[in-house]
């Protein structure tokens, strides 16, 4: 009795001393991958008792009674926006369309949701209070301002390898030879044509954006972002400095390793839930499949229909052919003009299926997730790349030795063939695949847990950019790279250069003097 009395009070206490929160999860943009990506630690967030209140236009169902959703009301052309990427890309967009590309139709995009009335009436009348918000840091840098209007520390969430336009706020590294802009087409190390681009695509980023990107999103946030008291609030660039926590949808050990200044936490494979059942249909399909599976999935952003016909054509065709059955995502469940050992869906589980034992091989765009899952499984693939940062994330698989990378525009059936049967047949790439799954899975704690607990920590010191934040935030650009101790140290070179040059022309006017004076003597 007296150690239950005990265990009551010490219960007790820890109720108490465990504090509910408001946060404030402000993520409306039009990009699934991005949001779901971190909706377990949202509705961790939730179940751990905090109020989380969240923006987005992606819901979960049946979510805890601690978690409020708030859904836009803007549509977004998903599949012209597919249409659009579809297309083989050259040197030309690297250089040119790229970086416009980033300065214009993301910025609209942008403008589309932050115009959105449902957030506009969100912005310019809630009165609720927050003890922290979060926002997505990918061409939204105006969101910022809402750490301003509740007085609450700002964490945000980043859905791909911090680039310079992310990295600048906190000076994280960016040396351009080796860290990788996220739309690079580069592997882990970079080529002399790849460094240039990296190199171009960088000094945009630094020098041009200030004056083309930055006041568009300034722009946006003066005028989208009114609310009691916006009039006093600091500028775009000095609330960006003061962000406490930035969450790296991405991993070191899978793609390329880089430094990160402590306010950059990876949080990979954070996007993972809990196992479940398959539907009984597709489990039967997989279990029945003694000669192995191969998937095949294109992510929510591409819309397979997409695909150049004659390249779908020949997918189909040389999966047909297979004696392994074909996991197919289409836009519907039937099957019509489908050969007999597909399955088609157009909702697929992939992390049930890629952990099946019978799963062989993936066949993916090679999006950041569908990477990390598949080495979370320990399963090789076959990357078609199509835009952002797949192509990089296929070209250092391949460099791992777990894939092939390959190219939905110019494929053969040939050439296809061949790079099938070889992921099925070397097993070369499933023992590179299983040895790199080890490694991933050799962490002190989940990504879910250091998310939380980084998040928490947030929450109970009232924001962490007076521990976390580099003192090299305050430096200007040129004071970073030490360029002005480098024209100081030219100059005291210079000027001892010429002062030892006057002196010695002096010594040796003088001995020239003395000289031609004795000789006429």
């Amino acid at each position: 009795m007296k150690y239950i009395t005990i265990l009551v009070i010490l219960l007790n206490f820890y109720v108490h001393a465990i504090k509910s929160s408001n946060i404030l999860v402000f993520v409306p943009s039009p990009w699934k991958s991005h949001i779901i990506a971190f909706q377990p630690l949202f509705l961790e967030l939730a179940n751990r008792g905090h109020n989380v209140t969240v923006i987005s236009k992606f819901t979960v169902k049946d979510p805890p009674p601690t978690y409020t959703q708030l859904v836009p009301s803007y549509n977004f052309d998903i599949d012209g926006r597919s249409d659009y990427l579809f297309r083989e890309r050259s040197m030309y967009y690297s250089f040119i369309e790229d970086p416009m590309t980033r300065s214009t139709i993301l910025v609209d995009t942008t403008l589309m949701f932050m115009s959105d009335p449902v957030i506009q009436k969100f912005i310019k009348y809630d009165q609720s209070s927050f003890d922290l918000v979060m926002i997505e840091s990918f061409f939204q840098e105006c969101a910022v301002a809402l750490g301003h209007k509740y007085g609450a520390p700002v964490i945000s969430i980043v859905p791909v390898t911090p680039w310079i336009s992310v990295s600048r706020w906190a000076n994280n590294p960016a040396d351009l030879s080796y860290i990788k802009d996220f739309m690079l087409d580069g592997g882990k190390s970079l080529t002399f044509w790849e460094r240039l681009a990296n190199s171009f695509i960088g000094f945009y980023s630094l020098f041009v954006e200030p004056i083309t990107y930055l006041p568009k999103l300034e722009n946006m946030m003066n005028t989208y972002f009114q609310y009691p008291g916006y009039e006093n609030r600091p500028t775009m660039a000095e609330m960006l400095k003061n962000i406490s926590l930035s969450l790296i949808d991405s991993d070191i050990t899978i793609f390329s390793s880089r430094p990160y200044v402590p306010s950059f936490i990876e949080v990979p494979g954070i996007h993972f839930r809990p196992k479940k059942k398959m539907d009984k249909k597709l489990q039967e399909f997989m279990d029945k499949a003694n000669t192995g599976v191969v998937y095949f999935n294109f992510g929510t952003i591409l819309n397979v229909t997409s695909i150049p016909k004659p390249s779908l054509r020949i997918l189909i065709n040389v999966l047909g052919r297979l004696e392994q059955k074909i996991v197919f995502k289409w836009i519907n469940n039937s099957t019509q003009d489908f050969p007999n050992n597909f399955y088609v869906n157009s909702w697929l589980p992939q992390s049930e299926i890629l952990n099946h034992p019978n799963c062989k091989v993936f066949i993916t765009h090679g999006g950041v997730h569908g990477i990390i899952e598949t080495i979370d499984a320990g399963v090789p693939i076959i990357g078609f790349p199509v835009f952002g940062d797949q192509f990089q994330n296929i070209k250092i698989s391949e460099e791992n030795g777990i894939g092939i990378m390959s190219n939905i525009f110019t494929m053969t059936e040939e050439t296809f063939e061949k790079e099938v049967k070889l992921i099925i047949n070397d097993k070369k790439f499933s023992e590179n695949v299983k040895r790199m799954s080890s490694i991933f899975h050799d962490r002190p704690m989940s990504a879910l847990e250091t998310a939380v607990y980084w998040v928490e920590y947030v929450i109970r010191n009232k924001g962490a950019h007076h521990i976390l934040r580099s003192a090299a935030v305050d430096f200007t650009w040129y004071q970073y790279y030490l360029l002005d101790v480098i024209a100081f140290l030219i100059i005291i070179v210079l000027f001892i250069v010429c002062i030892f040059y006057f002196i010695t022309k002096r010594i040796l006017r003088q001995m020239f003097n003395l000289f031609h004076k004795q000789k006429i003597n």
